[in-house]
């Protein structure tokens, strides 16, 4: 077992990346940014809620260091939320950046490229090569 195994939540916010990294629509996109977002639930609104608890541990040491730490904990548990606080409505945004069945501009742009342009049905074919050859002799 590695070190890295050892952090599960490390590995959970992996994972929601991967998911929305791969998200071939816009309602799975805002779904998978509710897990952070989300004022109540989301994991912004835990961290900053663990940063808190982490100056009060801080703080009870009554030591300088303890009190400089506390502060340093104060502060980030501020700094998120006043990001959570920006970002309050992201998701909501995200999800109106087209309708909810729109690939993920990745996956389109992928597609066009993978996918090679469909012959012409013969009738097109042998109706349009007289007409080109015609242009061609026109202009000699």
């Amino acid at each position: 077992m590695s070190h890295q195994d050892n952090y599960d939540a490390a590995r959970l916010i992996r994972d929601l990346t991967d998911q929305m990294n791969g998200a071939d629509t816009y309602l799975h996109a805002k779904q998978h940014a509710d897990q952070i977002l989300h004022p109540d639930f989301g994991v912004l609104a835990h961290l900053g809620d663990f940063f808190e608890a982490a100056a009060e541990q801080a703080k009870a040491s009554e030591s300088d260091e303890g009190w400089d730490l506390h502060y340093r904990f104060a502060n980030a548990a501020t700094e998120l939320t006043d990001l959570r606080d920006d970002l309050d409505d992201a998701a909501e945004v995200l999800l109106g950046l087209g309708p909810p069945e729109t690939p993920h501009i990745r996956e389109a742009t992928t597609k066009i490229r993978t996918t090679p342009p469909a012959p012409l049905p013969a009738a097109a074919r042998s109706a349009s090569a007289p007409e080109s050859i015609q242009s061609v002799r026109r202009h000699r």
